[in-house]
């Protein structure tokens, strides 16, 4: 891939996929696509989008049963009017928004194939679960060439990549799973899960099919584990996510007239929307129920596509800078890519699949004070420690959210790549609540304990919080200590052993915000050490820096919220995409085809239904035009700022605990100025650089008067990689942001153009040849730039924000408590509301019972125990005879129809071998939460109401359980007697029931050899006539029937 990179500072095609080189992960599955190396130079070519003109619109592409690969698209905007992206007025002309245009080419040229798959079942076939997956064996997905524990930390690591973790269940997945799978299979459901993961990791441009899913499964008894995972993954957009093609599953046709499918309205064609509309396109052909696809409509109010992404042409000077097929362009909105590792699902579509050009970004290296002078780094850092110091000290006040416990494997074996087929009877759930209750060693018996056979859950060890943790503890050492480590000193009067004091005005009030609280710790700070002005502007830059990932004051934060996304934050280096950052979601509008789009489409009013039930009751999406769109699911991706504007009528009103979501929440600005000149005057090698600011008043050290002024030109961008332009983009963070909304274009420039000309002083700075200045607050669209955590919201917001009501849905950056702020996560909201819509229309995940057949049945099916003598003739030499001669399909389908016949008879005069005894309850705490129960419900309804000051707030389920399992382990030996009398009853019981069970199976066994005793008597098998209806030709399935629910006879007794 280097042909793709002129300079070390541009990077494409990331290292963790396929394309990257066989090298990179050695032994690959069995059936990933592989291509030429031909065809692979051809396709792997960035893609330059947009820039192409429509009488170059054919697709040549490459198919192997998957999506195509791209050389080359279709043109896919023209221009139009003359004004910027939010449709305020910029200081030059430029060309308007994109328009899309349906395009007038011929249709493609049938796609070359590569055929590289060798199966017994084909995919499709698969697809459309309609194979009985205990008669098929797939081939194996897991690599032969390398060890199994190279191996398990490659599944390991690919679980990382998508966000899950390895070792434990998903909350989702243990809600599945729970009553169906034995607890210490969690190991190799996990196992298979991650194995799922590294096939889709490998090569993301193909979709990874259920039959490479089965192979996963290193058992047939665990292939309705991998059935689930993959289905699991797919819905819920862990796996062929993106601009992928996925498999297409068969339907039976049906006679007479066809029905149309149901549709569905995506109100909104930004990220969210069209990673919405693009996953549920996917979802319906692979599990589509007949031959009319469910349709999905786009409804866009502008004349493009992306929302807050946007890419402005720059048309000023031309670049010889950029790779082929790139035009200048710089960001209006998002920018940045916060890095590619741990997670992040644009990997996958960036470097994956569009395999854009991009940028990776040095941090700040430089930052200039109000006379132009750099600031002095040992001073810098000082004032950065000093002000972590107290970000971290504010810490101590932040909401504690609890992880809820999940189940985990064994971290051993996963890590080795090995598992356990031992089976205890114990269901997730069961394990789980006697753990809880401290009865564990009642239901699994000491030895398999000591042998490791052990099921874990997070709340083995000791419950953390995550955020609290991730923050550090520096706010446990005094403040004067701590100041003094990082380089201060402390000014007469202190000593190492006194701190600032932030309790009072933190728990002033329960809506305290964090800039309050910030504020009065660098008032404590001034007494404490020897802070200067010079100090004091270094300070609030960073605060402007924090203002600038908030899209807000400081002082309108939640203090015990602001962050409370901390700890799900992506790795590696943060990048720019080279060209424009809107070729991501017009990728997702092109590939692997065309979505339905209809811009221009601005929605006033939208009519749903509250409960979602009634089929024949449609959603209703119109449109400023009058054009009306009937849906069966409307899925509402418009931003929090439109929501709190009610510029969009709905119908019912939203719910009051929805409306009260929005009103809470808070929405922010953060504006651009971009500035384009003719040569660069400054260090282009560095990716950005800061500016201090100064208050009204200069000499000022009250901490207020810097707060209106510290956001203002305070980080210039250097853009020239990914432009191609000597050109410079500056923020306008916090109250600044504010201010440009209203502050005339001349006077912003001329201002900048000032702050520019102060720093640079040795060299000529001329009046910029090209600007454009950004005003979200008035985009009629958006009304802000993205979503903050208000000092009146409540920690559930995002959640609720995220709630559907009946066949309404919801996505955004808004509606995603995880990431939100950020490009990937609204594009994760898409696919969660994909996963919300799919399961009424295509049905719910199916559930084979018993998830895990029983070993003994399915292993004697497969291979039915030869008897004793002829195991112990194996042994022994065969005798070397003329006739000797290996049996034939005939003969061994003559056999097999023999032993079926065999079967029917003793079956037909003996009835099924008696089924195993059904046990009784063995834990005491599953009687006593029975009859307590309620009033733990209760107890924990009335605290979390008391807490949330929320009259309807109810407790979750782990949290009821938890405290139920507190009241079993305080309970007096009295209150436990009761319970513990009717466990030792129900095991005696038990083993009663077990005794006879022996003794039955063993007489029905011994009536099992009378009778073929004497039907072979009656029946040799030189004499007997096979029936007609048995194909001679055929495997007889009597090994999927009647021996996997009997064991094989024994020839002695």
């Amino acid at each position: 891939m280097n042909q793709y990179a002129p300079n070390p500072e541009i990077t494409v095609q990331g290292q963790e996929h396929l394309l990257s080189g066989p090298t990179e992960l050695s032994g690959p599955p069995a059936k990933r696509l592989r291509i030429t190396h031909k065809a692979y130079e051809a396709a792997s070519a960035p893609i330059a989008l947009g820039n192409l003109e429509h009488n170059n619109s054919k697709l040549q592409t490459f198919q192997s049963d998957g999506p195509h690969i791209v050389g080359s698209m279709d043109r896919l905007y023209a221009g139009g009017s003359s004004s910027t992206p939010n449709e305020s007025t910029t200081s030059t002309d430029l060309t308007s928004p994109f328009e899309l245009k349906a395009s007038t080419s011929p249709p493609p040229n049938p796609p070359q194939t590569f055929s590289t798959r060798s199966v017994i079942f084909g995919p499709n076939v698969l697809e459309s679960g309609q194979v009985d997956l205990s008669k098929c064996r797939p081939r194996s997905s897991i690599p032969s060439k390398i060890h199994p524990s190279v191996y398990g930390e490659q599944c390991v690591r690919a679980a990382y990549a998508s966000r899950l973790n390895p070792y434990a269940l998903h909350r989702q997945e243990q809600e599945f799973l729970q009553d169906h799978l034995c607890h210490v299979h969690v190991t190799i459901y996990l196992n298979i899960r991650n194995g799922i993961l590294l096939l889709w990791g490998r090569n993301p441009m193909v979709a990874v099919t259920r039959e490479e899913a089965l192979g996963c499964a290193k058992d047939y008894r665990w292939m309705n584990l991998a059935s689930f995972a993959y289905d699991w993954l797919a819905r819920n957009g862990y796996i062929n996510h993106g601009c992928v093609e996925a498999p297409l599953a068969p339907v039976k046709p049906k006679r007479g007239r066809r029905k149309e499918g149901p549709t569905i309205v995506v109100v909104g064609a930004g990220m969210a929307g069209l990673g919405c509309a693009r996953q549920l396109e996917s979802l319906f052909r692979q599990y589509r129920g007949s031959d009319a696809l469910p349709r999905v409509i786009i409804l866009e109010g502008r004349r493009r596509v992306g929302g807050r992404i946007y890419s402005h042409p720059l048309h000023s000077l031309k670049s010889e800078m950029l790779p082929d097929g790139l035009v200048p362009k710089a960001e209006m909105g998002a920018q940045i890519i916060v890095g590619f590792d741990h997670g992040n699902p644009l990997d996958q579509i960036v470097r994956g699949q569009l395999a854009l050009h991009y940028h990776k970004i040095r941090d700040v290296s430089t930052i200039y004070d109000i006379d132009g002078s750099p600031v002095n780094e040992v001073q810098d850092a000082m004032a950065e420690k000093l002000y972590n110091d107290l970000l971290d000290r504010t810490g101590f006040y932040r909401h504690k959210a609890k992880i809820a416990p999940t189940a985990q494997g064994n971290r051993e074996m996963i890590d080795a790549g090995r598992e356990s087929a031992v089976d205890d009877g114990l269901t997730v759930r069961q394990y789980e609540e006697a753990r809880a209750a401290g009865t564990i060693d009642l239901l699994v018996p000491t030895k398999r304990v000591r042998r490791g056979i052990k099921h874990k859950t997070a709340e083995n060890e000791p419950s953390v919080d995550v955020a609290s943790d991730l923050a550090g503890n520096s706010e446990d050492d005094p403040a004067a200590l701590t100041c003094q480590n990082t380089g201060w000193k402390l000014n007469p009067g202190y000593t190492v052993n006194d701190t600032i004091e932030l309790d009072q005005i933190a728990k002033t009030s329960q809506a305290q915000t964090l800039g309050a609280v910030m504020d009065e710790g660098v008032k404590q700070y001034q007494n404490m050490l020897p802070v200067t002005t010079k100090d004091m502007r270094l300070m609030n830059w960073h605060f402007a820096n924090l203002e600038y990932a908030n899209a807000t004051n400081v002082n309108k934060l939640s203090l015990s919220g602001w962050d409370q996304d901390i700890g799900n934050e992506f790795e590696g280096e943060h990048s720019q995409v080279i060209g424009g950052y809107q070729q991501l979601p017009y990728g997702l509008y092109m590939l692997p085809e065309k979505l339905d789009v209809r811009t221009g489409k601005i929605v006033t009013e939208i009519s749903y239904d509250t409960t979602g039930s009634n089929k024949n009751q449609k959603a209703v999406v119109q449109c400023e035009d009058g054009e009306k769109f009937l849906a069966d699911h409307v899925v509402f991706t418009g931003s929090l700022g439109v929501l709190k504007q009610q510029k969009i009528k709905f119908e019912p009103p939203l719910p009051d605990w929805k409306r009260g979501a929005i009103d809470r929440l808070g929405f922010g600005i953060m504006n651009k100025v971009v500035l384009v000149f003719q040569e660069p005057f400054w260090d282009t090698k560095r990716d950005m650089f800061g500016l201090l600011r100064e208050p009204k008043n200069p000499a000022s050290m009250v901490q207020e008067d810097y707060a209106a002024n510290r956001g203002r030109f305070y980080l210039f961008w250097n853009v020239m990689k990914t432009t191609g332009l000597p050109c410079l983009i500056a923020l306008m963070a916090g109250d600044a942001a504010h201010q440009a909304e209203s502050t005339p274009d001349e006077e912003i420039i001329t201002e900048v153009t000032g702050q520019l000309r102060n720093v640079f002083k040795h060299t000529t700075v001329p009046d910029p040849l090209e600007t454009i200045i950004t005003r979200w607050g008035q985009d009629p669209f958006t009304y802000g730039s993205y979503s903050y955590v208000a000092a009146e919201a409540f920690p559930d917001d995002y959640d609720l924000m995220a709630r559907s009501i009946g066949n309404l849905h919801f996505a955004g950056e808004a509606t995603c408590g995880t990431h939100p702020a950020t490009v990937h996560g609204a594009y994760l909201s898409g696919l969660r509301a994909a996963s919300e819509i799919i399961e009424p229309i295509s049905g719910p995940i199916t559930m084979s019972h018993p998830l895990v057949p029983e070993k003994n049945q399915e292993q004697e099916a497969a291979h039915p125990s030869p008897p004793r003598k002829a195991q112990q003739s194996r042994n022994q030499s065969p005798p070397s005879t003329s006739t000797s001669r290996k049996p034939t399909s005939t003969e061994k389908s003559r056999r097999d129809a023999y032993d079926q016949a065999l079967w029917t008879t003793i079956y037909a005069e003996l009835g099924s071998a008696p089924p195993r005894p059904a046990k009784s309850g063995l834990n005491p705490f599953l009687f006593y939460q029975k009859d307590y129960w309620a009033r733990c419900r209760d107890q924990c309804d009335e605290a979390r109401r008391a807490a949330s000051n929320n009259p309807n707030a109810k407790a979750p389920r782990d949290e009821i359980r938890a405290a139920l399992g507190q009241m079993w382990r305080s309970a007096t030996p009295a209150d436990k007697k009761p319970y513990l009398e009717q466990t030792e009853i129900n095991r005696r019981a038990n083993a009663e029931a077990w005794e006879k069970w022996k003794v039955d199976v063993a007489e029905w066994e011994r009536k099992t050899f009378v009778v073929k005793d004497r039907w072979c008597a009656e029946n040799p098998f030189d004499e007997w006539v096979m029936p007609e209806s048995v194909d001679e030709n055929a495997s007889v399935p009597v090994l999927a029937t009647a021996f996997t629910t009997v064991p094989a006879l024994k020839s002695e007794k």
